[in-house]
């Protein structure tokens, strides 16, 4: 009898616990999900750069780079996020190379090497955010940890660079409608003597590039002074979501452009045209202070 009082006691008090495990394990899930898709807006896949955000305390600031290189450690993801959405819109496949970053625009192309084995993948394409653990600078896909040789360890020293001229492309494409793809170069095998040397010839190279920036900086202003602008604040499959975005943003003239996509409508959230490209900055600007975190620029 005393046994049995002692049992049913225990068992009351486990099951009182159960309710307070399975909200630790769904926050501990939330966190994961949430830090790997940081603001989206709408169903379509987009250009962004995003606005500072918080993960555990942080505070991260995504940013245009250029210049972008840095030595680390990378870990890398897949089964628990394939066939979802990145940060950006895009649907991530565990089996494609791909990589999350904390401040890089998306996409954005990168070189990435394993200092431990001198595996190098000459293009990733960075679409999500991450990795939020410890000191990792990077979190790639399934296929580009294989690849890189790292998929069994978990977790490799590697070096990061950003690959300015295919970057700067993809951002300009991608100002647009639609984002373009990046085929994955084949991997190489470096030594580690070329490794060293090569952070040399980067730093000349730099040099060099920064002598140009400013040039390129006017011919692109140059470039778009001749095309119509506008900025996208939202797409939506459903006709309704597209309606009640544009009577928000009526003091911003705002319209809906339809069109039909993967054999459905898209209804797009558009304000302008604008006249100039510094008008359109001050647009954006005053569309991420209203929440309107995914507002990008058009150009046609």
């Amino acid at each position: 009898m005393k046994l049995n009082k002692i049992f049913t006691s225990l068992k009351s008090q486990i099951i009182l616990l159960i309710p307070f495990f399975l909200v630790g394990c769904s926050e501990a899930t939330f966190l994961v999900n949430s830090a790997k898709r940081i603001g989206t807006w709408g169903d379509e896949p987009i250009y962004k750069i995003g606005t500072p955000y918080k993960i555990n305390g942080k505070w991260y600031y995504p940013a245009v780079d250029y210049d972008y290189e840095e030595i680390g450690i990378a870990s890398w993801y897949g089964p628990g996020f394939h066939g979802k959405k990145t940060a950006n819109g895009e649907i991530f496949d565990q089996n494609k190379v791909s990589a999350a970053h904390r401040t890089l625009p998306m996409p954005s192309i990168v070189r990435v090497t394993n200092l431990d084995n001198g595996k190098v993948l000459p293009k990733v394409r960075v679409n999500d955010r991450g990795p939020f653990a410890g000191n990792r600078i990077i979190d790639l896909s399934k296929k580009a940890a294989q690849e890189l040789g790292f998929v069994n360890t978990g977790i490799a020293k590697v070096k990061v660079e950003i690959l300015e001229n295919e970057s700067r492309e993809h951002a300009l494409a991608n100002s647009g409608n639609k984002i373009t793809k990046v085929e994955s170069a084949e991997v190489k095998e470096i030594k580690k003597t070329e490794i060293a040397n090569n952070f040399e010839k980067q730093k000349i190279i730099k040099k060099e590039k920064q002598k140009s920036r400013n040039e390129d900086f006017d011919e692109q202003n140059s470039i778009l002074s001749d095309k119509q602008l506008a900025i996208q604040v939202g797409a939506f499959t459903d006709h309704r979501n597209a309606k009640s975005l544009t009577q928000k943003l009526s003091d911003f003239q705002a319209y809906i452009e339809r069109t039909f996509v993967n054999n459905k409508y898209l209804y797009r959230v558009r304000i302008g045209p604008i006249e100039s490209l510094n008008l359109a900055e001050n647009i954006k600007k005053k569309l991420f202070e209203l929440g309107y975190t995914a507002s990008h620029l058009i150009v046609n």
